[in-house]
């Protein structure tokens, strides 16, 4: 039976969290890399919040064995009486009647396991590792995922402590979104290793994270490591130790509020990793691909870091309100970056940001749903219609309100009551828009505040009336502007191999993003491009992606060969996506084979929408 409609007030969760709330939660897991299975328990702290007489949970592919009430031993019994294709299945625990009054708390334990359908659990080979010697596994909840490795009320609107055991065969690191509880793993009787971590700052399910494999740590800052396989070990050093601390401690200033997680260590995972990064707290995880070897990447820790203030600690309640967590990062990202930089990188950064935002409202339709900062995606998976709009479009109108309130200095004392007042708790719009006009109510006058349009930047498709070229400062990207123009109108005859030795990657990036969205170029053209800038040969990879993507829109197949190793190695859906639909519109038969061959390598996420495709 399948449930077009989910239940309960988060339209992605069955989980009946207003009446019957968890309020920890303790894993113990064993991973059977033969099986590609998680094993083990959860166990559940849960209170009532009002009269209940049941217990509803959010879970999909796992296979549940059963359940107990921990205080007595006795088993519990348990249905499926809701399925949902996207949400997976309800788990129903009819609660013993001596813990149904408003106020009591039972403790429930359920032995289950997860499947190889589990669609957060990503597993690798040895070959498919950097080692090459060791299997390799980590996990990605967000959006709705958590369900797949455990039982729980998978939405942002609860959230809670957690603690996690992990057994792993020796000699595998375990490392999870949390504080260790000892430095060295524990032997067991059987030579497995048990890896322990707490974590004690309540947060929701999308962020317990694991990975297990032959991971080393070494240290990039005085609270902050990195981790990963050895190969990689000396390059993550060298790209993350110059910003890291740099970052945390401007995120401080900006926001005013100190960082609460203790260490901030980062872990770089495999190339398939569907993300840039991920800010899973103590453990961000980022991608491979952002190694390019100059550090000019490393905006992405900017980010996962803001993330530690904007949705580690003040988090959407629902995913519908999912441009409160990215869409205020985006913008902290870029006053952080500001402050490292200048004004004037900020102000291109958000250049870069409004073209992003184009293409994507174009890609979608400008009179699509998914434009919309506040979507209706009720029976619909987060992540089939992920896309940059909440990051882009959020930060965008948290811009416009700084040129409302009278600039970044008045949006920064409102950002920090706005997280002091929210801290470890989720927020909605509508509780956000009240405290902003709350907060500047009296600040500045009441036409200005009435002139905010909320209606329009958060329910209306398409592009906001606010045109931020207007209001930014344009300097870096003036000369980027000035060497498109030779391309575009001289077709090349007037420029030199050393234009872009000034440049900094961001605007190159720029420069090629705005040579994408003219005419196609000529083959020609494109040979002269390359073999004056190099573009084919770049160890940037967002550099090398837009080459790529240069090339196919001028359906330019002597790219193949570039697009195969490329797609062989970079599993990020920011470039797997757009890439594959460029390429299946310029030759479907070959955009099929070479996703078959690479099928394998890809996260769940990016093989749900694209087997529909080129499975064909």
């Amino acid at each position: 039976m399948t449930d077009k409609n989910p239940l309960g007030l988060d339209p992605h969760s069955y989980s009946n969290y207003k009446e019957a709330r968890v309020k920890h939660l303790h894993l113990e897991l064993r991973v059977d890399f033969k099986r590609k299975i998680f094993h083990g328990f959860v166990n559940l702290t849960v209170y009532l919040l009002e009269e209940a007489n049941e217990l509803l949970l959010d879970a999909k592919a796992l296979a549940i064995e059963k359940v107990l009430d921990l205080e007595t031993g006795s088993p519990l019994l348990w249905t499926i009486p809701k399925n949902h294709e996207s949400l997976g299945f309800c788990v129903r625990i009819p609660l013993p009647t001596k813990n149904r009054n408003k106020g009591s708390t039972i403790k429930i334990q359920i032995h289950y396991s997860t499947t190889p359908d589990s669609g957060g659990i990503q597993w690798f080979e040895p070959q498919q590792t950097d080692g090459k010697k060791h299997p390799y596994v980590y996990t990605q909840c967000e959006a709705i995922l958590a369900r797949t490795l455990l039982p729980c009320q998978d939405t942002p609107s609860v959230k809670s402590p957690y603690s996690i055991k992990v057994t792993v065969p020796s000699p595998l690191v375990a490392a999870c979104s949390g504080t260790p509880v000892r430095e060295e793993a524990q032997s067991e009787d059987d030579g497995w290793l048990t890896w322990e971590y707490n974590q004690v700052i309540p947060i929701p399910s999308y962020l317990i994270a694991v990975v297990v494999g032959a991971l080393e740590k070494a240290k990039i800052g005085p609270r902050s490591s990195v981790w990963t396989e050895k190969p990689l070990i000396e390059s993550c050093v060298h790209e993350f130790s110059a910003d890291t601390e740099k970052f945390i401690k401007i995120g401080e200033k900006l926001t005013g509020i100190p960082y609460e997680w203790g260490a901030y260590d980062l872990v770089v995972l495999p190339g398939a990793f569907p993300y840039g990064g991920m800010e899973n707290p103590q453990l961000t995880f980022l991608s491979r691909s952002l190694l390019a070897g100059d550090r000019s990447l490393t905006n992405v820790v900017a980010h996962e870091i803001t993330h530690s203030w904007s949705g580690n600690l003040v988090t959407n309640a629902s995913w519908k309100d999912f441009w409160l967590n990215e869409g205020f990062t985006v913008y902290i990202e870029r006053l952080i970056l500001g402050e490292a930089n200048s004004d004037a990188y900020r102000h291109f950064e958000a250049l870069i940001g409004y073209n992003d935002l184009i293409k994507t409202i174009n890609d979608f339709g400008s009179d699509s749903e998914w434009t919309k900062l506040q979507p209706n995606m009720n029976g619909i998976d987060p992540d089939d219609v992920f896309s940059k709009v909440p990051y882009e479009k959020g930060s965008l109108f948290l811009l416009y309100l700084e040129t409302v309130v009278g600039g970044k200095e008045a949006m920064q004392k409102w950002l920090n009551k706005y997280f002091n007042e929210f801290k470890r708790n989720s927020v909605t719009t509508e509780q956000m828009k009240s405290h902003f006009l709350n907060h500047f109510n009296g600040v500045v006058g009441p036409e200005v505040l009435k002139k905010i349009d909320w209606d329009h930047w958060l329910n209306a498709p398409g592009l906001p009336s606010f045109d931020p070229r207007e209001v930014l400062d344009k300097s870096l990207a003036e000369a980027c502007n000035q060497l498109v123009k030779k391309w575009k109108d001289q077709e090349g005859s007037t420029v030199s191999p050393d234009d872009l030795n000034s440049f900094q990657a961001k605007q190159k990036m720029y420069f090629l993003d705005n040579l994408t969205a003219g005419a196609p170029l000529k083959p020609e053209t494109l040979q002269k491009l390359d073999s004056n800038y190099s573009l084919s040969s770049s160890k940037n990879v967002e550099i090398l992606f837009r080459w790529i993507m240069l090339s196919l829109k001028s359906q330019d197949k002597s790219i193949f060969p570039l697009v195969s190793n490329f797609l062989s190695k970079h599993g990020r859906g920011l470039y797997v996506r757009p890439m594959y639909k460029l390429l299946n519109e310029v030759d479907h038969t070959f955009a099929s084979n070479l996703y078959k061959e690479n099928r394998s390598f890809y996260h769940s996420v990016i093989r749900n929408i694209f087997d529909p495709i080129l499975l064909k």
